[in-house]
């Protein structure tokens, strides 16, 4: 299993570069708000696009403390800075297979 979270439509600054920096201290501040510890490392994904949030994937310590942030996932929308973010699990294509199949038979 992934100790990834996926995070998307975080928050870009006018000011804000896109360096190794700025990013670290973007997830720091989510997770701040998320009352969670460090993370080990994070990066984004997708190819850089004018005008579009790219997607950044961090890396966990444990599996249980990805599952915990997805609980909090709702607390990040009663914040003004990050109401439009969201937390999603880092699924392996065959996870992402077995998850669609289970959403079509409940529905």
């Amino acid at each position: 299993m992934s100790k990834n979270l996926i995070v998307f439509s975080v928050p870009k600054s006018e000011t804000e570069g896109e360096n190794a920096g700025d990013l670290k201290d973007k997830v720091v501040e989510l997770l701040a708000d998320l009352e969670e510890k460090p993370f080990l490392s994070a990066k984004t994904i997708c190819l850089k696009a004018v005008g579009k949030v790219r997607p950044i994937v961090v890396t966990l310590e444990t599996r249980t403390m990805l599952l915990g942030l997805l609980k909090k996932d709702k607390k990040l929308r009663e914040t003004e800075k990050f109401s439009s973010v969201y937390l999603y699990s880092d699924l392996s294509p065959e996870e992402r297979t077995k998850r669609r199949s289970l959403y079509r038979t409940v529905s």
